[in-house]
């Protein structure tokens, strides 16, 4: 059921809707789409659950590719995770994501540790990540309290040669299940506070706002929760519309189209 009033800011997924996966070439006419909606002046930002690469390089290969987009456009799990644990002094961390982003963490001011006490540890996208890594927080979450900050809860992704690989969700669950003491926040996507950031970014109300993302369920659900308009696109994780059976039909999104191409983003009363 199509939410009321016109479109008149969008809130864009990467991955499957700009670009297919990590390799980062452009999903069919999606460069000229949202070059024409920079035309508009309509405003825009890119919610995104990237933990992968670093904020200046995402942006980079979307620009090298011929996307309009600047840092001031990227909403990321990535930049929130980290303000959430300056906001709370958390500053020892033991990093599950991946390796390349080690570097960053320490140059944005936190200490990364392996084998000592940490104050939380952080789980990103690591399609290498093993068994042992995950027993070596046993101890930090069961014993010391540590918090359990998850950049997001995306089952899956696909990676550079497409292929689907566990997400950090996956290792949350298992991680959450143990029950220690310390706390368990998500500050990506499926979690509120990236959409109102988000909504924040482009200054809209919900309901002024289209959200186009690839996943209708660890994306969209939230995004309709919270009175936007939805369109789930099926240029990356599914093919096809037959995931939105899991879903409650209420849930269910208010288009779905092959790509976002096919979204009319000239006038905000025809999507």
């Amino acid at each position: 059921m199509k939410r009321p009033g016109s479109v008149k800011a969008y809130l864009i997924d990467i991955e499957g809707v700009l670009v297919r996966d990590k390799r980062y070439q452009p999903v069919p006419g999606a460069v000229d789409w949202l070059t024409s909606l920079a035309a508009t002046g309509r405003p825009y930002c890119l919610v995104s659950n990237n933990t992968t690469h670093r904020p200046g390089d995402l942006i980079g290969d979307l620009v090298r590719v011929g996307f309009p987009v600047t840092e001031s456009h990227l909403v990321g799990a990535l930049g929130l995770g980290m303000r959430w644990l300056r906001e709370r002094n958390r500053e020892k961390i033991r990093w599950l994501g991946t390796p390349g982003l080690e570097d960053y963490w320490r140059e944005e001011g936190f200490e990364t540790v392996t084998d000592r006490s940490c104050d939380a540890v952080v789980l990103g996208a690591n399609s290498e990540l093993e068994i042992s890594a995950l027993d070596g927080v046993l101890g930090p979450v069961l014993d010391e309290g540590a918090d359990l900050l998850c950049l997001h809860r995306n089952l899956f992704y696909l990676d550079e040669a497409g292929r689907r690989r566990l997400g950090p969700g996956a290792w949350a669950a298992a991680l959450e299940a143990l029950g220690g003491a310390g706390q368990v926040v998500t500050v990506g996507k499926p979690s509120e506070g990236i959409y109102l950031e988000g909504l924040k970014r482009v200054g809209v109300a919900p309901d002024e706002a289209l959200f186009i993302s690839d996943d209708p369920i660890s994306d969209l659900v939230t995004a309709g929760r919270l009175g936007m308009r939805t369109a789930f696109v099926l240029s990356g994780k599914y093919p096809d519309h037959g995931v939105l059976a899991r879903l409650e039909e209420i849930d269910w999104p208010d288009i779905v189209c092959s790509r976002m191409s096919d979204l009319d983003n000239q006038e905000e009363e025809t999507v």
